[in-house]
């Protein structure tokens, strides 16, 4: 069942990549409070998704909620098959080490993204907040400006081996349409348990 949250938590993401050419710029793309706003850069070598302004909270609470915004411009189509790969990096002592997959967290990679959407939102039932920013939740993806505007997630608690618990964590993630690179960004955030 977590499982299944998460795929639908990580569709809902790629969904809101899908936000087309008719996605407005401007005041309705509200900034988060910038006290608790992660940092982040851009990794790969040349991005078809050009983040111009990512927010999101530098500390994440599990179970909590996490908030969202966006706003870029998606120079390229991106069509199946899309993977989204993850690596995750816990701060030790005296180094990071690298959270392997377990239970589909952690570094992890996520194949047939748009097939996931396909189950998540069989038909017409995209959600209506997609549709009414010009959003579709099928691939293609089409190039345009992307403006997700502040969007909260639910993260439900979950058992985590103790040496997972709580901590400073290193995060890379890659989204790879093809063979093709889209976009590749990395942040470090803070996680504590309720």
């Amino acid at each position: 069942m977590t499982s299944l949250r998460f795929t639908a938590v990580l569709s809902i993401f790629c969904c809101f990549l899908a936000f087309g050419n008719t996605a407005e710029v401007g005041p309705r793309m509200l900034p988060i409070d910038k006290s608790n706003s992660s940092n982040w850069a851009h990794c790969g070598p040349k991005n078809d998704l050009v983040i111009k302004n990512l927010n999101f909270p530098n500390t994440i609470y599990v179970p909590g909620s996490v908030t969202v915004s966006l706003l870029g411009e998606l120079k390229v189509p991106i069509e199946a098959p899309l993977r989204i790969e993850v690596q995750v990096k816990k701060r030790a002592v005296w180094f990071w080490m690298k959270v392997p997959c377990l239970f589909k967290y952690g570094s992890c990679t996520y194949r047939n993204i748009c097939e996931k959407l396909n189950k998540v939102f069989p038909g017409n039932s995209c959600p209506s907040r997609i549709v009414s920013y010009g959003g579709s939740c099928r691939c293609p993806i089409k190039p345009g400006v992307l403006n997700v505007p502040p969007t909260t997630f639910h993260i439900p608690k979950v058992r985590l081996p103790s040496f997972l618990a709580g901590g400073t964590y290193k995060v890379q993630i890659k989204a790879i349409s093809g063979k093709k690179e889209i976009v590749c960004f990395q942040t470090t955030v803070s996680m504590k348990l309720k």
